[in-house]
C-alpha cells in the first residue's frame, strides 16, 4: 500500500517533519554558535586574560623599578597595604566628594535642560546638537581648555571678575577652590549626556496621560512631579549610574589640571593609581588599587540596579 506524503514527511506534511525541523534548529545554533568564536576570542584575550594575569600580579611583590620579573608570592598585603595608606584613603573621599558632587549637578542641569529643549522643533534640534559640544570634545582638551580659563593671573575668567572689580580666587592652586573648580569642569563636560538621554526618555511619555492631567486642572509642577517624573524615574537612575560610575574613574581632567594638587588635595583614585604603576613602577601595588577601585564600581553599580528594580516592581504593581 502506498504511504501517504504525510507518512513520508514525518506526519506534519512538511519535508523531513519533526526532526528535520530539529536538525534545522540545531544547524542554526551551531552557525551562530561559529560565528561567535572569533569575537569570544578576542573577548578572552583582550580582557579576561588580562584580568586574570592583574589578579595573580596582584599576590606578588613586583616593582620594576627594582626587578623586570615578578617577584615573591605576598598574598594579599598589597590590597592590606593599600587600604591603609593615608593617601589612598586620601584619594578615595575626594573621588567620592567629586563622584556626588558632579553627578548630583550634571543630573540636575541636565534634567532641566532637557525640559527646556524637548520637542521636534528646529530650534529645539538646534539647542540640543549644541549643548552636545562639551562632551564631544577630548577630556584632555578640556581640561587644558579649563586650566587656561582658571589661571589666577592671566585667566579670562579672574580677568572679566578684577573688570567688575572682584578678586578672583586662585581657582586651582587653593585646595577648597580647586577641589570645586574639577567638580564643576568635569560636571560641565558631562551635562550634555544626561540631557540627550533624558531628553529622549521624555519625548518618549504618552502625551495622552499628559494632557488628561491638563484637562484635569493640574499644573506644570505637578504633572512633573506626580507624573512625568516618577514614568522617567528608571531611566533618570541608569543615567545616575552611568555618571557616578564615570566620575569614580575620573583621571584625565585631574592630570591636565591640577595633577592632583595643591599638595594631594584633587588626586582621584585613578590619578593615584596612575602615578603608582607609571610613574614609580609598583605594577603589584597599582593592580591591587585598580580592583580594589573596580569592586567598589560594581558595588555601586549593583546599588542603583537594585534600586532601580525595586522602582520598577513598584511601578508595575501600581499599574496593575
Amino acid at each position: 500500500m502506498a504511504r501517504s506524503s504525510s507518512q513520508l514527511t514525518g506526519g506534519e506534511g512538511l519535508p523531513g517533519g519533526p526532526f528535520a525541523r530539529a536538525g534545522e534548529r540545531l544547524g542554526e545554533r551551531g552557525a551562530l554558535a561559529l560565528f561567535l568564536v572569533p569575537a569570544l576570542a578576542v573577548i578572552a584575550v583582550a580582557q579576561f586574560y588580562p584580568l586574570v594575569e592583574s589578579i595573580i600580579i596582584t599576590t606578588h611583590d613586583w616593582t620594576l623599578a627594582r626587578s623586570p620579573v615578578m617577584g615573591r608570592f605576598v598574598g594579599l598585603d598589597n590590597y592590606a597595604r593599600a587600604l591603609t595608606d593615608p593617601q589612598f584613603v586620601g584619594s578615595t573621599g575626594f573621588t567620592l566628594l567629586l563622584a556626588v558632587g558632579s553627578t548630583v549637578i550634571s543630573l540636575a542641569f541636565g534634567l532641566g535642560l532637557a525640559l527646556l529643549t524637548v520637542g521636534e522643533g528646529f530650534h529645539f534640534r538646534l539647542s540640543r546638537t549644541l549643548l552636545m559640544l562639551p562632551m564631544v570634545i577630548a577630556p584632555v582638551a578640556v581640561g587644558t581648555m579649563w586650566r587656561m580659563i582658571l589661571a589666577a593671573r592671566v585667566g579670562p575668567l579672574n580677568q572679566a571678575l578684577a573688570g567688575i572689580g572682584i578678586d578672583g580666587p586662585n581657582w586651582l592652586g587653593d585646595p577648597n577652590w580647586a577641589a570645586a573648580s574639577v567638580i564643576i569642569v568635569d560636571a560641565w563636560q558631562w551635562t550634555p549626556f544626561v540631557t540627550i538621554v533624558m531628553a529622549a526618555a521624555l519625548a518618549s511619555l504618552p502625551a495622552d496621560v499628559l494632557r488628561a492631567a491638563e484637562v484635569d486642572g493640574a499644573g506644570r509642577w505637578t504633572i512633573f512631579r506626580r507624573i512625568v517624573f516618577p514614568m522617567i524615574l528608571p531611566v533618570f537612575l541608569l543615567v545616575a549610574m552611568f555618571r557616578a560610575i564615570d566620575a569614580l574613574m575620573t583621571l584625565d581632567i585631574i592630570f591636565t589640571t591640577t595633577g592632583g594638587g595643591p599638595g594631594f588635595a584633587t588626586q582621584t583614585l585613578s590619578f593615584w593609581i596612575y602615578q603608582q604603576g607609571l610613574r614609580y613602577f609598583n605594577i603589584s601595588y597599582a593592580a591591587a588599587a585598580s580592583w580594589i577601585l573596580l569592586a567598589g564600581c560594581l558595588v555601586v553599580a549593583a546599588g542603583f540596579l537594585v534600586w532601580r528594580s525595586r522602582i520598577s516592581g513598584w511601578q508595575r504593581e501600581r499599574g496593575a
